[in-house]
């Protein structure tokens, strides 16, 4: 394929490598998701307590 488009296999292969090393996280990225993943977590645990109490509160007052 790279000689079809007039490239070197070497410099295909390099190119590949460069990507894969691009595309795997590193520690601090992983670290950083697994961080935000827990955050959200947590965000949207009080964003359900939010709706229940809104719908709580919305409730006509009982004579």
């Amino acid at each position: 394929m790279a000689r079809a488009q007039g490239l070197s296999p070497a410099l295909l292969g390099r190119w590949q490598r460069q990507a894969l090393a691009e595309a795997v996280p590193s520690s601090a990225e992983r670290d950083e998701i697994k961080r935000l993943r827990a955050e959200l977590k947590r965000v949207e645990q009080e964003r359900d307590i939010l709706k229940k109490v809104v719908t709580i509160f919305a409730q006509p007052p009982q004579p």
